[in-house]
């Protein structure tokens, strides 16, 4: 039998499902023919030596074994060895067991036939490559092998094809093209930077009928020595699951405005009735002047308008924290002191107020309180902690609100408290769930704690609450801002 004849019957055999590898080499270690790989790396062994393959992978006294085998074989000798081979994805170090059979081929030419396999075999070990081929060539995803030049050799769908023509031997830029091209390259230089890691990206195609589809791509680079570079890319269809994310996002942020304009809405009588106690003001005091006339002395004139001022500068007050809460851009994040915002907060609540009873207190121990937030959504965070105290404490003898503004190294820290004697535990663990509340429909959503927390989370912060203070009490923490 010749050589070629051999190779012919070995490439009917299926060793991997053995977990073996059959080689046939010639007088010189290089490779003729090895059994198939799982990304079908085989004829990327043709004419190397053993020696190179082993590189890297074998201490030079295991090289030096395989050596001597090789040699016993030239010499006409079946020859067998045990050696430590070093796996080249996790890096552990394996006993393999390697036979070499010599024979002479009809042309006279010496020839090697090796079989190497693990010397501990289970169920499992044995069938692992056709167990991960099986589930490579069934999953959904589409798993990609390419050179270091971005040709396709290999596609776990055997038959997946290009305008006709099979993917394997194509380059990436003929079956991608523009920004997608583009993201391909920035994500297979990252995966070169970052040996090992594994390197994701969406992207987006259109699929004719204005219709668009989302991959989510995720690349590793391997070195694999002395058989080269390759990328492994896995490329999976989360078109479905981006629309549905994209739905969920877009009723959350419905359900945030509605929640806040639901405030509003609640709050309009009585910033309406807040204002037009400073106009009446004003009113009458612009009567008096008219009244008097001439009569009227410079120091009560400027006693008058010192008032119509100060009414002034309340009713701006008003509608200054108004229009920040109401505001609607989330992405708007500036440098803001975070004392101010709790005035605000406080000026605004209080329209809402028809309870004289409530008394609110306010200290600031904070050494700074610069934080890089969204204005509107904080206001509407803490407006609804109040508005939640409020509620919890109405009836109550002594009715307080106390909020404290502290700091440490790298957070500011507000805390509200109000005079409650705290949440029972069972309800303390539900009061952040979406939709839970304890208040009448008339009253309450259950949205407020949630949406709060996932503004304050959003910002980089927390809202927490104290299971352990002796009153009601939140807190809420946000990353500290310095300026330049």
């Amino acid at each position: 039998m010749n050589t070629q004849q051999l190779i012919d019957l070995l490439k009917l055999g299926n060793f991997e499902e053995q977990n073996v590898r059959v080689a046939v080499f010639d007088e010189n270690a290089c490779f003729l023919f090895v059994s198939t790989t799982l990304f079908g790396f085989s004829e990327d062994y043709l004419g190397m030596s053993v020696y190179d393959y082993y590189k890297g992978h074998l201490s030079e006294s295991e090289v030096l074994k395989v050596k001597n085998c090789f040699a016993r074989a030239l010499n006409g000798e079946f020859s067998r060895e045990q050696i430590i081979l070093t796996n080249r994805l996790n890096r552990d170090a394996i006993t393999w067991d390697v036979e070499f059979n010599p024979f002479i081929d009809d042309e006279g030419n010496k020839r090697v036939l090796s079989k190497i396999r693990p010397h501990e075999v289970n169920l499992t070990t044995s069938s692992t490559n056709f167990f991960i081929r099986e589930m490579v060539e069934q999953s959904s995803d589409i798993f990609t092998v390419f050179d270091k030049d971005y040709n396709f050799v290999y596609v776990s769908k055997a038959d997946a094809t290009w305008n006709g023509k099979p993917l394997v031997g194509l380059n990436i830029k003929d079956v991608v093209s523009g920004k997608n091209l583009k993201k391909f390259y920035q994500r297979a230089d990252r995966a070169k930077e970052s040996v090992g890691e594994i390197i994701t990206d969406t992207v987006f195609m259109e699929m004719g009928d204005d219709e668009e589809s989302v991959f989510e791509c995720s690349m590793e680079y391997h070195d694999f020595n002395q058989l080269g570079h390759y990328f492994l890319d896995r490329t999976a269809d989360v078109t479905e699951r981006f629309r549905r994310n994209r739905e969920i996002d877009s009723q959350k942020a419905t359900i945030d405005k509605m929640s806040k304009w639901t405030a509003l809405g609640q709050m309009a009588a009585n910033i309406a009735h807040e204002v037009n106690n400073p106009l009446a003001i004003i009113e009458l005091q612009v009567q008096a002047i008219e009244r008097r006339g001439e009569t009227i002395s410079s120091e009560q004139l400027l006693e008058k308008i010192r008032s119509i001022g100060e009414q002034k500068n309340r009713i701006a007050n008003i509608v200054s924290s108004l229009n920040i809460y109401s505001q609607d851009d989330r992405s708007m994040r500036e440098m803001t002191s975070l004392s101010s915002i709790v005035h605000d907060s406080i000026a605004l609540f209080k329209t809402g107020l028809v309870d004289e009873s409530l008394r609110i207190v306010f200290s600031n121990d904070a050494d700074s309180d610069l934080v890089n937030i969204n204005s509107s959504e904080i206001i509407q965070v803490l407006i609804n902690l109040f508005n939640n105290s409020h509620d919890a404490i109405a009836g109550l003898k002594e009715q307080w609100i106390e909020i404290n503004l502290l700091d440490d190294a790298q957070h500011v820290i507000l805390e509200v408290l109000d005079s409650g004697q705290g949440i029972e535990k069972d309800i303390a663990q539900k009061i952040f769930n979406r939709f839970y509340t304890t208040k009448s429909k008339e009253k309450g959503t259950g949205l407020g704690l949630n949406i709060s927390r996932e503004i304050i989370m959003d910002h980089g912060g927390s809202l927490t609450y104290d299971p352990d203070s002796e009153y009601t009490t939140f807190s809420i923490s946000l990353p500290k801002s310095e300026l330049l």
